[in-house]
């Protein structure tokens, strides 16, 4: 259905994203900061680790 590097991406911005929430809670953010802080992590990696996989495509 999905191909291994759609998953491999899709793992690392929700491990970034539930890393960084949880950090921030434990500092004692406001959990709507927290969340947006996640989504925003989340949100990077995504695009970097789309960037890197499509790099390594071009000869």
């Amino acid at each position: 259905m999905f191909s291994e590097r759609a998953v491999l991406t899709l793992l690392c911005a929700v491990m970034a994203g539930a890393l960084t929430t949880g950090l921030m809670l434990a500092d004692h953010a406001s959990w709507p900061q927290a969340l947006m802080v996640g989504l925003g992590a989340a949100g990077v990696t995504l695009l970097g680790v789309i960037t890197v996989l499509r790099r390594d495509n071009k000869p």
